[in-house]
C-alpha cells in the first residue's frame, strides 16, 4: 500500500483536506456557541435571516447549500426550539416563510461576534491577504453551486 499512487493521491487531496478543515472549524463554532444554546448550522441559519429577512424554505436551502431533508430537520428542531417560525408567505398563502423568532439586539450582536470571533482565532495562521485570498478560492469553487439557485 506505501508505493500505490491512490494514496499519495488521497495524502495530497484537496478535498480531504477540505473536509478537514470544515469538520475542525464546525466544531470550533459549535463549541463557541454553546453559551448562546446553539449549534453552528443554526447560528448560520439565523444570520442568513437577520441578514436577509424572512426567507422561503426554497431560498434559505439555497442560500444554506443543504439537502431538502437535511433544511426541514434542521427547522422542525428550530422551531420546537423557538428559534424560528414558520408564517404564511404574503405572496403564496399556500405556502410559507421563515422568520427568526424575537431577539433582542444585544443578543444578535453577541451572537455575531462570537462567530466573528472564533472565524478570527480559527484563521489567524493566515496574514489578511492570504485570507482574502483563500476565499477568493473558496468562492470561485463554489460558485457554480451559488449560481445554480
Amino acid at each position: 500500500m506505501r508505493d500505490n499512487p491512490l494514496r499519495a493521491r488521497f495524502e495530497n487531496s484537496a478535498a480531504n483536506e477540505l473536509g478537514r478543515v470544515f469538520r475542525h472549524l464546525n466544531r470550533s463554532f459549535g463549541e463557541a456557541l454553546k453559551g448562546h444554546g446553539l449549534s453552528a448550522l443554526q447560528a448560520n441559519m439565523l444570520m442568513e435571516l437577520w441578514l436577509q429577512g424572512p426567507l422561503s424554505v426554497g431560498a434559505l436551502q439555497r442560500h444554506m447549500s443543504l439537502a431538502s431533508s437535511s433544511l426541514s430537520g434542521a427547522l422542525d428542531r428550530m422551531e420546537r426550539a423557538g428559534l424560528v417560525r414558520r408564517v404564511p408567505s404574503p405572496e403564496d398563502r399556500r405556502s410559507f416563510v421563515i422568520e427568526p423568532a424575537d431577539w433582542q439586539d444585544d443578543q444578535k450582536q453577541a451572537v455575531m461576534e462570537t462567530l466573528v470571533d472564533t472565524e478570527d482565532e480559527f484563521f489567524a495562521p493566515l496574514s489578511p491577504l492570504e485570507r482574502r485570498q483563500l476565499l477568493g478560492l473558496l468562492r470561485k469553487i463554489s460558485a457554480p453551486v451559488r449560481n445554480a439557485g
